[in-house]
């Protein structure tokens, strides 16, 4: 019963970073004196840790309830609401703080931070000066703050001002002398590279931007600030692509892999190298960009095969182990996958470019450079020094990915609106998301990547592989090209080869067996869609969700081979891959490491795995740094000839209509690419009319009578409606209801 002790016990797992077994301590010490106002007030620190803001406001509360004079449960109950983004409550929480504690530097700080996100940018200011004034302007972090008061009210070169006095202020004793300076350093080079950018001459503050992120890199040496110096030399070597400093470039990438290879062979457990190596991925990328500076066809190959090694590498550390080196992979092997009437598009995405390959049969690769949209400044003689030419070519990259960025963040909030968004299945057809999606985004994107260029390198070819890179997994790319192509993807051109090398599999129209179906029971379109495969395929596996659990899931698919279609929901993480997931009954998954670790589970017997109503981890506002990786890569890597997936939550009727035509057409031996590219084409096409008698038709083939009379009963209700029944607009032309499904696998 010491709750002191237990207070304290939890402070050192606080400090080990064991945030839920520190908040059991506080438990423990709140149980024994429930009035401990400084448990309450460690328990929200420990709630916080865990980005868990709203309980850390309510243990900041009870703290404040039981000791109102409290100005750190005050203050830091500022600092969770701040993370909510309830500004004006945060402001009121750190102006309590000061009133207890006015000389409280931090609390004046955050004051000002929660004003600058109300965009009061004056008060701020002010703030942050009594913050400066407060710590005899040591205080190197309200220094980089007030210039983003600066920056937002005033603009840029008067935030360069702010921060060059702040430079200037600290003295070398000052404890974090070294940090304040370089990170100041750090934001004045970010400000003068990004801003800069919108100038009709960008050069001389981009040389001035090279300048301080030198500075910011001596001061934060290696030595003492391992991480940060890594970071802050990745955004530096873009700034010395932007100058055409070529030589500086390679030296610094140099030198930036050797220390990410120095601090991954530090790391004790395999996860942290994965995860350190996928953090500073840029490195990797921007080696294959300097390969690209030479105009040079072998070196242009020699990017391509570095790309190619780098996607390799991220799919074997699913299940091969940090250790493993994927095979030497030339362009010659990439040339197996080809035919005179097929070409690979390959896209790879660095800080500083987009580069899209064009790999055609027996031919050398045609690198795809962007056209600039605006004529190459005309900087000063000084600005030109250390210049080389080729600055118009960069600046057309560097707009085509600001571009591309824009537009990805843009589509990502878009989607998230829509599935945060409360709508009724009417409005869902209204949502901003699925209205813009044809005319401002698809197109707009198919602009940004330039595909009208690509065209002409495609008049002889009919099928294309597309190999995307990063988030351009998570697009419909085959929508952006012209309809006359067959289109499959692929994670990798490696991945392809050993699909490729895979004995022959019979057509699925005459594997009439060996299929395991898992469907969901409780929606009515899922439910038929089930029973439609189960009739198309007479003994099939069939599982539902619920009640299946994991075990059953797996035994049946060690047990079958042909098919495996499942109807329910996935989750892709792409930060831990291995954790994504097919959702079962509830709460049992079937993750990618369930699948990629069992031996037993061998899928390259399997034609085709289907996953009909799975989404991708779009919903997420982080930036995906390095390769994709998801539930397609693994079924892929365990040998699975084919993956049909969906890029995002899609309608359950058309999604359920669009599958029953696929299989239909797959009954009549048509390859898999092939019969989706017509089942898509058909369902943009399908009229009322011509829906009402494919559910009559359907509904003879189903062997379950609630089926067949559900069908017969929407077919009903199409025709005892005039105005559909004579209208000629296709019910499911919009893209949401098809664009989102792709296969990907093994090339024709």
């Amino acid at each position: 019963d010491y709750d002191s002790a237990w207070n304290n016990r939890g402070v050192a797992l606080g400090n080990l970073g064991r945030h839920e077994e520190a908040i059991a301590s506080y438990d423990k010490a709140i149980e024994i004196k429930p009035d401990y106002d400084s448990a309450w007030n460690n328990r929200g620190v420990a709630l916080g840790n865990l980005g868990r803001y709203e309980d850390a406001v309510a243990s900041y509360n009870k703290a404040i309830e039981i000791k109102p004079d409290d100005d750190s449960a005050w203050y830091n109950r500022g600092v969770a609401l701040g993370e909510l983004g309830r500004y004006e409550e945060a402001l009121a929480s750190y102006d309590k703080a000061i009133e207890i504690k006015p000389d409280y530097d931090w609390a004046w700080n955050n004051r000002a931070v929660a004003l600058n996100n109300l965009r009061l940018y004056t008060e701020a200011i002010a703030s942050f000066d009594e913050a400066l004034r407060l710590r005899d302007y040591q205080f190197w972090l309200a220094w980089n703050n007030r210039g983003l008061a600066v920056l937002y009210s005033q603009g840029y070169k008067a935030a360069v001002k702010t921060w060059d006095d702040g430079i200037k202020a600290l003295k070398p004793q000052t404890p974090d002398y070294e940090q304040g300076c370089g990170e100041l350093h750090r934001r004045k080079g970010e400000t003068l590279y990004e801003y800069a950018q919108d100038e009709p001459n960008p050069f001389p503050d981009w040389f001035e931007a090279k300048a301080s992120y030198e500075q910011a890199l001596n001061f934060l040496s290696f030595e003492k600030f391992r991480l940060r110096h890594l970071q802050v030399l990745e955004e530096f070597l873009k700034v010395c692509s932007a100058l055409g400093d070529n030589q500086t470039f390679a030296r610094r990438l140099e030198e930036g892999t050797q220390r990410l290879e120095q601090l991954v062979r530090e790391c004790e457990f395999q996860g942290e190298k994965i995860s350190l190596a996928r953090k500073f991925a840029a490195f990797d990328q921007l080696r294959v960009d300097i390969r690209l500076q030479s105009n040079n066809i072998n070196k242009e190959i020699a990017a391509l095969e570095l790309a190619e090694k780098r996607k390799n590498t991220c799919l074997a550390w699913l299940r091969e182990g940090w250790d493993y080196q994927p095979p030497k992979f030339h362009y010659k092997d990439m040339q197996k996958l080809l035919n005179p009437k097929t070409a690979a598009i390959y896209w790879h995405i660095s800080p500083v470019a987009i580069t899209t390959f064009i790999i055609k049969h027996n031919q050398l690769p045609k690198v795809l450079s962007p056209v600039s949209h605006y004529p190459t400044p005309n900087p000063s003689p000084q600005a030109r020094r250390g210049r080389v030419e080729g600055e118009g070519l960069y600046l057309a990259h560097l707009h085509q990915l600001q571009r591309f960025e824009g537009w990805m963040q843009k589509w990502k909030q878009a989607y998230q609106d829509y599935c945060q968004g409360n709508y009724t299945s009417a409005a869902k057809e209204t949502a901003p998301w699925r209205q813009d999606m044809e005319d401002m985004l698809l197109n707009e994107l198919r602009d940004v990547l330039e595909i009208h260029r690509l065209r002409d390198y495609l008049k002889d070819v009919d099928h294309l592989i597309l190999i995307p890179h990063r988030e351009l997994h998570l697009l419909p790319l085959d929508y952006l090209f012209p309809k006359r192509f067959t289109i499959t993807y692929l994670p990798s051109f490696q991945i392809g080869l050993k699909l490729l090398a895979q004995p022959f599999n019979q057509p699925l129209g005459d594997n009439p067996t060996n299929i395991v179906n898992v469907g969901n029971s409780e929606l009515p379109f899922d439910n038929i869609e089930s029973v439609a495969l189960a009739s198309l395929y007479p003994g099939c596996r069939q599982l539902q969700i619920p009640p299946v659990k994991q075990k059953a899931l797996i035994d049946a698919l060690r047990e079958n081979t042909g098919l495996f279609h499942f109807t329910g929901h996935g989750d892709h993480i792409p930060e831990q891959p291995r954790e994504s997931f097919l959702m079962l009954a509830e709460p049992d998954k079937l993750t990618l490491g369930d699948i990629v670790d069992d031996d037993e589970l061998d899928f390259s017997q399997y034609q085709l795995i289907c996953l009909s109503a799975c989404e991708t981890g779009i919903t997420s506002q982080e930036s995906l740094v390095d390769e994709y990786v998801g539930l397609v890569s693994g079924f892929l890597a365990k040998g699975a000839n084919y993956v049909v997936s969906t890029l995002w939550r899609v309608d359950e009727r058309s999604t359920a209509i669009l599958m029953i035509k696929f299989y239909q057409l797959l009954k009549q031996k048509e390859s898999p690419a092939a019969a989706l590219k017509q089942a898509k084409d058909w369902l943009r096409q399908l009229t009322y009319e011509g829906l009402a008698k494919w559910y009559c038709d359907l509904a003879k083939e189903l062997y379950v009578p609630v089926c067949r009379k559900y069908l017969e009963t929407e077919a009903l209700i199409i025709e005892n409606d005039p105005d559909k029944m004579t209208s000629s607009e296709p019910v499911y032309a919009h893209p949401y209801y098809w664009a989102g499904f792709i296969l990907t696998g093994k090339p024709v």
